[in-house]
């Protein structure tokens, strides 16, 4: 109408607005007439009623589906409502279940996996190793295993259909399996890898040996890898040590060990990532590049093909396509996003989690209160105090239901201090 009153031909309106001409004029001349709502018309009243329709959406999100099964399908949803007509009080058809959800945006079939974190020290650990990558020392190293990869052989070539797509015969024959360690220089993204028949702690420490062994010996080496097992065992402690010209001090936990192999009063220094933080690992990103081109069209007789094929592909990758990788996540907003799941948890009262679960978290939440306060909105931060409040005898009963009298103990002290973190704030 705007355009209409500045002179502006409804040919043009149309073009502009990409509506049909007549879809113009019909507004023009309602709103000149002052004809906002719709002429009431006859129709069929709603066969199925709100009521009806929150009662259909509730039975198929939130109840537990047949025996055996561990999620409803429409077909079978409308089956069981159909023999079952005291639920929502009428038949229904599979359409008008889908429309329902559709109508509300729910999509239950479909899933796609994430990671909690579960790590109460996680934001500390990912702003170490960001600041790492932010100003990286001369000689940075990023390292992990890709473990159990399978040399596949199709029983049958690929073929073609008509459109060029490609068809692959699904049956294929296992032929051994390898394991590649493999090491990335975070400046020139240069891949130094090893494939190997294990991944235990001797095998490691010789090719982090054959790795260090090959880098200058007068500048500081720092690595960043995640908390696998063999990263941070006594035999690498002492390897370290050793290569150092440093006397290992005895380390008997695992996180005494990480804390020494983390100082930076020696040479070789190694960054550990939080736990369940690989992503933050940039050698995933060249995983992932050497899975799509060498793993996933590969065809491989034997294990040693796949060796030979792996190896080749990190030469070609040091020869061709070498480069370095730009790391621009900041973990900006993480926190809340973490709290306010941590909520929706809390609000569901679900009974399948875990015990050393909550634990993990109900620490995460105090030291995101006790570091990170003032990047949390107040509302979310009003909803955690509320719930751990209203929620209590729910936290207290999974806390008495485990039957591991440790982590009983530590979730209880976990809450407690939670609790008094709260009050004194």
């Amino acid at each position: 109408m705007l355009l209409h009153n500045a002179g502006i031909s409804n040919s043009r309106i149309s073009w502009f607005m990409g509506r049909h001409l007549d879809t113009v004029q019909r507004a023009i001349f309602r709103i000149e007439k002052n004809i906002f709502d719709d002429l009431k018309r006859n129709g069929r009243p709603p066969l199925f009623t709100r009521e009806m329709q929150l009662k259909t959406i509730g039975f198929y999100c939130q109840n537990k589906p047949l025996p055996g099964c561990s999620r409803w399908t429409l077909t079978w949803a409308t089956n069981h409502l159909n023999k079952n007509l005291n639920i929502i009080g009428r038949p229904i058809s599979r359409s008008t279940i889908h429309r329902f959800l559709e109508s509300n945006v729910l999509r239950p079939h479909k899933s796609r996996y994430f990671l909690n974190i579960t790590d109460p020290d996680f934001f500390q650990k990912m702003e170490h190793i960001i600041g790492i990558y932010a100003k990286p020392p001369k000689y940075l190293f990023l390292f992990d295993e890709c473990t159990g990869i399978q040399a596949l052989s199709r029983c049958a070539p690929d073929s073609f259909r008509n459109d060029n797509s490609r068809n692959r015969e699904s049956h294929y024959s296992r032929n051994g399996t390898t394991n590649l360690i493999a090491f990335m220089n975070h400046g020139t993204g240069e891949i130094f890898g090893r494939c190997t028949s294990r991944h235990d702690t001797e095998k490691f420490i010789e090719v982090f040996l054959e790795h260090v062994q090959s880098q200058t010996k007068d500048e500081p080496l720092h690595y960043i890898c995640d908390n696998y097992s063999t990263h941070y065992t006594e035999k690498l402690c002492e390897k370290v040590a050793e290569l150092c010209n440093s006397t290992c001090p005895r380390l008997k936990s695992g996180k005494d060990r990480r804390k020494w192999l983390q100082s930076e009063d020696k040479r070789i220094v190694i960054h550990f990532l939080p736990f369940h933080g690989s992503w933050l690992n940039m050698i995933e990103i060249w995983f992932g590049i050497m899975k799509q081109k060498t793993l996933d069209n590969g065809w491989f007789e034997n294990g040693d093909a796949l060796i030979d094929q792996i190896m080749d592909f990190i030469s070609t990758w040091n020869d061709l396509y070498l480069h370095p990788f730009e790391w621009t996540y900041t973990g900006e907003g993480l926190q809340a996003t973490a709290l306010r799941r941590f909520n929706r948890l809390l609000k569901s009262e679900c009974e399948q989690i875990d015990c050393s679960f909550l634990k993990s978290q109900l620490l995460l939440m105090k030291n995101i209160g006790l570091l990170y306060r003032s990047e949390i909105p107040d509302g979310d931060w009003l909803d955690l105090v509320t719930l751990i409040s209203e929620k209590s005898d729910f936290i207290q009963n999974i806390i008495l239901k485990t039957t591991k009298p440790k982590v009983k103990i530590w979730t209880q002290k976990a809450y407690d201090e939670l609790t008094e973190f709260i009050k004194a704030a």
